[in-house]
């Protein structure tokens, strides 16, 4: 091949994969839970929801194959979608990271908890509030160091939960307590020693699950009870296998899901079910 023809094939491939990195930027899936989720795509970039084989250019035209079912701009991970026609709301901030835990504010906002770092362009490392309105809260920064796995509301509290050992520029590690309307952190402070992933109010009760084996100085494998209050450890212990990844009560019967085998001394592939009265 002429070293012309070469010189012009090499570049036709360059701006190629230049198109490519730029439609469709590298995964983050492998991310670790405390590094940083990636900046703002602008909305003018399109994605995809799968995985593109091949590319090829005739003229003005891209043609993109692969296995995916549709190609457009980017939503951002949390959205809002009408309940009868399904169509998503476009005013709705866009989130530039995942998000895994949401819970309702009682006055048609939402808290919502995850690995980003914006909202709305506003930045908020993990923790956000979103309005009413659908705009982002501006005083409430409580500003979590790491992910939030989980949330949950009762009363003017907010319960947070996750990978994190800072919030509101104060030591938590793992749990931490809001008042939900400011977004102040509360003295509560259970300490767990690994993660918390899941959470669950039951009157006074809080239930946690997740990757850790002792809260407030005392062994706890993978499940506790918190006094919901005060933070102090209850005598609870059902000392799981593996982790607890989802808890949820249901009036005096708590349901746990996660990845072990024997709860409370019996035999419980995965999943089971406490009485909490």
């Amino acid at each position: 091949m002429p070293t012309r023809t070469r010189s012009a094939a090499a570049l036709l491939l360059l701006l190629i994969a230049g198109l490519v990195l730029a439609l469709f930027p590298p995964s983050t899936a492998a991310r670790s839970p405390l590094s940083p989720p990636p900046s703002d795509a602008p909305l003018t970039t399109l994605v995809t929801d799968g995985i593109v084989n091949a590319v090829a250019r005739a003229g003005n035209a891209i043609y993109l194959g692969g296995n995916f079912t549709s190609v457009g701009p980017p939503t951002g991970s949390f959205v809002a979608l009408d309940g009868t026609s399904g169509a998503r709301d476009p005013s709705w901030p866009t989130v530039n990271g995942p998000v895994f835990a949401v819970a309702p504010d009682g006055s048609g906002g939402w808290y919502i908890g995850g690995s980003f770092t914006k909202v709305g362009g506003v930045a908020r490392t993990y923790l956000a509030r979103i309005k009413a309105d659908k705009t982002v809260d501006p005083t409430w920064t409580p500003n979590a160091n790491g992910t939030v796995w989980a949330l949950a509301v009762s009363g003017t509290t907010l319960y947070v939960s996750g990978f994190f050992t800072q919030i509101g520029g104060q030591t938590r590690n793992g749990l931490a307590a809001l008042d939900a309307t400011t977004g102040t952190l509360l003295p509560w402070n259970p300490n767990a020693n690994g993660e918390v992933r899941a959470l669950a109010v039951s009157g006074s009760t809080l239930y946690v699950g997740g990757i850790f084996s002792a809260v407030n100085g005392q062994p706890r494998n993978h499940l506790a009870a918190l006094d919901a209050t005060t933070g102090t450890l209850l005598p609870w212990n059902p000392n799981a296998n593996g982790e607890v990844s989802a808890l949820a009560v249901s009036g005096s019967t708590l349901y746990v899901g996660g990845l072990f085998t024997s709860v409370g001394g019996q035999t419980r592939n995965r999943l089971a079910a406490f009485n909490t009265a």
